[in-house]
């Protein structure tokens, strides 16, 4: 059996190891550190649906929800 997590843990049976599944590799994918195009920092985070930012140059994009494509 694998490492529980909350990710994992917080949703309980009734909505299924696809649903589960699904929202750890949103979540995970969201807390990876990424490069701000501009300025190459590893300071790029999103700040809401669809807008992305960079706390170093203030470098700002709407992209993807939960990915950029532009890096």
């Amino acid at each position: 059996m694998g490492r529980k997590t909350k990710t994992t843990t917080q949703f309980g049976a009734k909505f299924g190891s696809s649903v589960r599944k699904k929202y750890t590799k949103a979540t995970t994918n969201l807390r990876q550190k990424r490069n701000c195009p501009e300025c190459n920092s590893i300071k790029f985070k999103r700040i809401a649906i669809g807008i992305w930012t960079c706390n170093k140059c203030g470098y700002k994009v709407a992209d993807s929800a939960y990915e950029t494509t532009t890096v």
